[in-house]
């Protein structure tokens, strides 16, 4: 029975070993989760790189997009300008002045300066006449609001 007097060393040593085997563990395990943590951080800082990289490209695309748009435009008002321009050059309605003519208490349309009649032959009596600068500026309008919802339905479109 000798070897009872050697168990409590035994048995100590056996602690030790335990001990410094899930000490030795413990110091592995922590030693993976902060290369883990590296690997996380590395992963999440390239992530951020090609999502910068995309919205710049994209932002890119969209300016390149912006600058065609607005050209288009640019060259539909000119020719709607063109176009309203010859409108009203074919539709005027020369030597009407609006408001009484001197002297007459009426508010009918009056005779023009030059002595010609105040209203052409072939003119409706409830004709409404506007200004070249409202054509122009309907035209404006026109134009603009027909791109816009063009431009809307191209962002709909596959």
């Amino acid at each position: 029975m000798i070897w009872l007097r050697f168990l409590p060393y035994g048995a100590i040593a056996l602690l030790a070993m335990l001990a410094w085997h899930f000490d030795a563990r413990a110091v592995a395990e922590a030693e993976g989760r902060r290369q883990d943590h590296a690997a996380y951080v590395d992963a999440q800082a390239a992530a951020a790189a090609i999502a910068r990289a995309a919205i710049t490209h994209q932002q890119a695309v969209y300016q390149a997009q912006a600058q065609e748009t607005e050209h288009e435009y640019e060259q539909k008002v000119a020719d709607a300008h063109a176009a309203a321009d010859r409108y009203v050059a074919d539709h005027r309605v020369g030597g009407l002045r609006t408001g009484p003519a001197q002297g007459a208490s009426s508010p009918a349309v009056a005779a023009s300066t030059t002595g010609g009649p105040g209203v052409p032959p072939g003119v409706p009596a409830d004709a409404v006449v506007v200004s070249a600068g409202d054509v122009q500026a309907c035209t404006s309008a026109v134009t603009y609001a027909v791109q816009a919802h063009n431009w809307a339905l191209s962002l709909t479109a596959p």
